[in-house]
């Protein structure tokens, strides 16, 4: 009888304390523990996500719609100026044009395809302005040997005039534009553009260092079908083989000095995430 009875009204102000409690020391836990695993397992959470990264690009697959694209848009590009270039032929011979007409004619064709063979091109070949260059050399390292921006016009601007004499040259001795020392031509100002595509447009630079090999061999095949026709053509257009040669090593080494954030250059094939 002396022992007290706890009021009924009591126990749910108990209950309702405990909670709180409970509550108060849950969120001290996580923080204190938060912060434990923070400091114990911060650089291991920032390898997993490092490998993480890696894994995600282990996903990649290649491109092979890229690479059709690529494909179809050199092909078309080169049957439209064989096409536009035979055409052209057609109406010169057939004309009472004197010869020196003619190969004014045949000049300002090709020096115009030199310059602007781009427009018969399917895909955005558009080159790189010389005002965008500080913005392209703060976000790709380029090697101290590189020439100077304002020389690039120079030097593509000398190219383009050696591209018209040397193939004035080659329809001299031939007489006709529909010949495959002209198609070689033509061929290698589409790959060119198309490589421009990849390199100055899409910014692929992996695929860009094979691109521009491709543009390589195909000069080089220039220069050995004009030499057949004629030497002086041959030795007009071979600058262009030199100046492409320097810039091919020059593309290769902007990738080699332009690793990605976790050390590994860009894939040489164009990649694409898997579905």
């Amino acid at each position: 009888l002396g022992a007290r009875r706890a009021s009924p009204l009591a126990r749910p102000r108990a209950a309702r304390r405990a909670p709180c409690v409970s509550a108060a020391s849950e969120e001290d836990l996580e923080k204190t523990l938060g912060a434990s695993i923070d400091e114990t397992f911060g650089d291991k959470a920032r390898s997993a996500f490092s490998q993480s990264a890696s894994s995600s690009r282990n996903e990649e697959t290649i491109d092979w719609r890229s690479i059709g694209k690529y494909f179809a848009a050199t092909a078309t590009q080169i049957a439209v100026m064989i096409y536009l270039t035979n055409w052209l032929s057609v109406g010169i011979v057939r004309s009472d044009f004197t010869p020196a007409i003619q190969k004014t004619i045949v000049g300002f064709w090709f020096l115009f395809n030199a310059l602007r063979s781009r427009v018969f091109s399917p895909l955005n070949a558009s080159r790189p302005k010389t005002s965008d260059e500080k913005t392209a050399i703060a976000q790709r390292k380029r090697p101290s040997w590189m020439p100077p921006p304002l020389a690039f016009p120079v030097i593509w601007s000398s190219i383009a005039l050696l591209r018209a004499f040397s193939s004035v040259a080659v329809f001299t001795v031939t007489g006709t534009l529909n010949h495959p020392a002209i198609f070689a031509m033509l061929a290698h100002l589409s790959i060119g553009d198309t490589w421009n595509s990849i390199n100055n447009v899409e910014r692929r630079l992996g695929v860009a260092c094979v691109g521009v090999s491709v543009v390589l061999l195909s000069v080089y095949n220039v220069v050995f079908q004009y030499l057949r026709v004629d030497r002086t053509a041959g030795f007009l257009i071979a600058p262009s083989a030199v100046w492409i040669s320097v810039a091919t090593v020059l593309v290769w080494t902007i990738w080699n000095i332009n690793p990605r954030e976790d050390g590994t250059r860009e894939p040489l094939a164009p990649m694409t995430r898997r579905a």
